[in-house]
């Protein structure tokens, strides 16, 4: 396959999300609006309705070897950011065949509630994962979506 997808290798009713510099691509439903960053992909749904999902490479040192040992570290940063964290539920879950978890809860941000899933794995050094965030009002109008979108991502050959 070539470098470089074009919009037109996007699965029907997807746009390419991801840019050039990172080493995947994420694409999300066409009426989702893209956040343009070098660092890590991004989009929301509308102004409206915060709900959201972002990929994100994370170069991870030798004494994170296992994803619960990234899920860990991960956890504890995060219970300093947000407050009433629920009890996380864990399952099997692939990225492009790599096999990989999915991570569920909900947690606080100030008053605001919001539901998590993040899906993750490792490859080549690197934590691969694509955060699904929403709100208790509109999560469940956007969990098919966020299938599509985790079925969808592929890694740059």
């Amino acid at each position: 396959s070539s470098c470089s997808k074009k919009e037109s290798d996007a699965p029907s009713g997807m746009k390419l999300a991801s840019g050039d510099n990172v080493d995947y691509y994420m694409y999300v439903p066409e009426a989702w609006r893209v956040d343009k960053s070098d660092l890590y992909t991004s989009a929301n749904y509308s102004s409206g309705d915060p709900t959201s999902i972002s990929a994100t490479a994370y170069a991870i040192s030798s004494d994170i070897p296992t994803l619960d040992d990234w899920w860990k570290a991960f956890e504890k940063e995060m219970k300093t950011v947000y407050s009433d964290v629920s009890k996380v539920e864990k399952s099997n879950a692939k990225l492009d065949g790599v096999k990989g978890k999915e991570f569920s809860f909900t947690a606080k941000l100030g008053e605001q509630k919001y539901n998590f899933i993040i899906t993750a794995v490792i490859k080549d050094y690197y934590v691969y994962y694509i955060t699904y965030t929403s709100v208790p009002e509109y999560n469940e109008n956007h969990l098919e979506e966020r299938t599509q979108v985790v079925e969808a991502f592929e890694f740059k050959k």
